[in-house]
């Protein structure tokens, strides 16, 4: 061999042993900001109160290619349950709680994905298996104590689809008695909440029927020490990570369609019996939802050929509307009155809650998350044609940005105006 060759491979061998040491070291630094706990899943609670039985089956579909829906699931919607933990420690944007001792982590699990597929890390949960997790650090002296409370975060609680359609709606299937029974009067939800004019209107609404109630809200980073806490199960539930994409289609969201109702027409009603706000009603039936690039994350960024997409649009007849700058009130006008809908998927198709039967929708996917189930199977529990195109994305992150075929979208819109 060549004096090069050998070069090169002791080159090889040191940059491989300084990777081996960086990654080493890396582990060191994370086992010491962070304890590892046995993973159990919220299913091994036994203290619980049943507040209403799951009866009949639902269907989720997957999104609708080339005017087909391609695949449907019949699942049976979780029973809802409201359940009391002793001695917990909780923060308000994660669907998990840790015991008092910090030996164990109860994990709210999506019922038809398995563990090993799916990825809960949110809030101080910062990864996990099938038989272990670990959270960050908590240190006792600076945590935030409660004797009795209701918890109403988990997963997501900062992003409007988890907070409208997930977790406010957990409100209504509480009644005055089923609390003071348990002595509970406190609520903790997300500081988020209280920040933002729409969570906070919903969260009024979902409330109405309860009395004498304190909402306490908590920080992001916070840790919460409850000695009696209380929090109802997720029923209107999206899987909120993956480990691995699905290779075929299986259910990833349920919906409680009684519930879901129930939320559509309280909400709908409220706007009966709100000022009216400046909306321009007859210039709304065609809308195309623009995305806010200015409200988004850098992670969550997806941009796209948006101009030059809304620009065939608009000759089309329809108004670019920005969803998270117009008032919940106003979003909920829009969506009831709204003949056919286009936009990128994102968190303002919740509004399809509203919708009509009959309304016409267009949305597109990254080929990763072709099966993403969430908004199409609202739209089919409401009565809403929905359907997709795929697309690539540029950098291969599912996040990341894209062009659409403009062509490809034409065709379609004009196979199913």
């Amino acid at each position: 061999m060549k004096l090069g060759g050998e070069v090169q491979i002791v080159k090889q061998s040191l940059a491989g042993g300084r990777s081996g040491v960086s990654q080493h070291l890396k582990e060191l630094e994370f086992r010491l900001k962070h304890k590892r706990l046995e993973k159990r899943s919220v299913e091994d609670i036994k203290t619980y109160v049943l507040l209403k039985k799951a009866e009949t089956n639902s269907i989720s579909n997957s999104p609708k290619y080339n005017n087909q829906c391609h695949y449907e699931c019949s699942y049976q919607p979780v029973d809802i349950k409201l359940y009391e933990l002793s001695d917990v420690y909780c923060n308000i944007e994660c669907s998990s709680f840790v015991s008092g001792d910090i030996k164990s982590v109860y994990i709210e699990e999506f019922p038809y994905i398995s563990c090993q597929d799916a990825n809960y890390k949110s809030g101080f949960l910062v990864r996990h298996d099938t038989k272990s997790a670990y959270i960050k650090n908590i240190r006792k002296n600076s945590v935030r104590a409660f004797k009795r409370a209701l918890f109403l975060g988990g997963n997501g609680s900062f992003n409007f689809y988890h907070w409208m359609i997930e977790i406010a709606p957990k409100l209504l299937v509480l009644t005055d008695e089923a609390l003071t029974q348990r002595a509970v009067n406190t609520i903790i939800v997300s500081e988020c909440v209280q920040k933002n004019d729409n969570y906070q209107w919903v969260l009024q609404q979902c409330l109405k029927h309860l009395h004498d109630i304190e909402i306490v809200y908590a920080q992001p980073k916070e840790v919460l020490f409850v000695e009696h806490l209380y929090f109802v199960n997720t029923f209107n539930q999206t899987i909120y990570n993956y480990h691995n994409f699905l290779d075929d289609y299986r259910t990833s969201t349920i919906f409680n369609k009684e519930v879901v109702i129930d939320l559509r027409h309280r909400l709908s009603n409220a706007t009966l019996h709100s000022p009216k706000q400046r909306l321009d009603s007859n210039s709304h039936k065609k809308i195309f939802i623009l995305r806010n690039e200015d409200a988004v994350s850098s992670y969550n960024k997806r941009s796209y050929n948006q101009d030059e997409v809304f620009s065939f649009f608009k000759k089309e007849g329809f108004v670019g509307v920005y969803p998270d700058k117009l008032s919940l009130i106003e979003q909920i006008t829009m969506f009831q009155e709204a003949s056919f809908i286009v936009g990128p998927s994102g968190a303002a198709w919740s509004n399809l809650l509203f919708a009509q039967e009959g309304t016409k929708a267009i949305s597109w996917l990254p080929e990763q998350l072709k099966y993403f189930d969430t908004y199409c199977s609202l739209a089919n529990i409401l009565g809403v044609d929905m359907h997709y195109l795929q697309y690539q994305v540029k950098c291969g992150k599912v996040h990341g940005s894209y062009r659409l075929d403009l062509q490809q979208l034409i065709d379609l819109y004009q196979q199913i105006q």
